[in-house]
């Protein structure tokens, strides 16, 4: 998750949608008095080499005015975190910053993500079915619909899709003055096997499944099998 003061917008992390290569790339634009949240070790070694920069102002020192009082994040001091809901980061910047700023998430045909976030916890054999995985409800970790919703209604100015990861991302970059983004950083793309379609992995049983627990996902933008 990163705040931009500087240019005035706030990224909303979601999961596997590109959210670390974002990150990465984002970090890279933003200026000493961003908030940058902390990735995993091997990540912030890819940040590093692209020239980011590393976590930064997400142990909260002064609050704004409008702020609310929220749980802290994951880790002592934490306040702001990678895969922060919509509803805490308005509540801690407040509702001018959150009305002003230009929100932005990305998002992921449910089944495909379903499927990576397999092939990224497991990533290598002996792998637990994908059957296990799904109906034990673990494959529900990468439901994003809180993350950027309030009140069960979308609350950022943009949704990108996954789908179109380059050109909503260069519709971003126009809309905030910014430098070009593309190509972005590649981070977590290597775990996945080359062919594994959601349409080949998953069956007609888990297919259901998937659609039934990510119904406001799908409904919402429209995701087709």
């Amino acid at each position: 998750m990163i705040v931009s003061h500087e240019h005035r917008f706030i990224f909303i992390r979601t999961r596997k949608t590109a959210g670390t290569s974002l990150e990465i790339a984002l970090s890279r634009l933003v200026g000493d008095d961003a908030v940058v949240t902390s990735l995993s070790p091997r990540d912030e070694r890819i940040r590093r080499a692209h020239g980011g920069r590393p976590p930064q102002n997400h142990l909260l020192r002064a609050a704004p005015p409008d702020a609310e009082v929220v749980p802290p994040g994951p880790g002592p001091g934490i306040v702001f975190y990678n895969h922060m809901p919509a509803r805490a980061v308005r509540a801690l910047l407040g509702e001018k910053v959150w009305r002003t700023y230009f929100t932005f998430c990305f998002e992921r045909n449910p089944w495909d993500k379903v499927v990576s976030l397999y092939y990224h916890r497991y990533r290598t054999p002996p792998r637990p079915g994908i059957d296990h995985f799904v109906r034990s409800g673990e494959a529900r970790d990468a439901y994003n619909w809180p993350l950027y919703t309030l009140n069960d209604a979308v609350a950022v100015d943009m949704v990108g899709r996954y789908e179109t990861l380059l050109a909503d991302v260069k519709h971003v970059a126009a809309e905030l003055g910014l430098p070009e983004l593309t190509p972005l950083p590649e981070a977590k793309t290597q775990f996945r096997p080359f062919g594994a379609d959601h349409r080949h992995v998953l069956d007609d049983p888990l297919r259901a499944v998937i659609a039934r627990e990510y119904a406001r996902e799908i409904q919402y933008h429209g995701y087709e099998w």
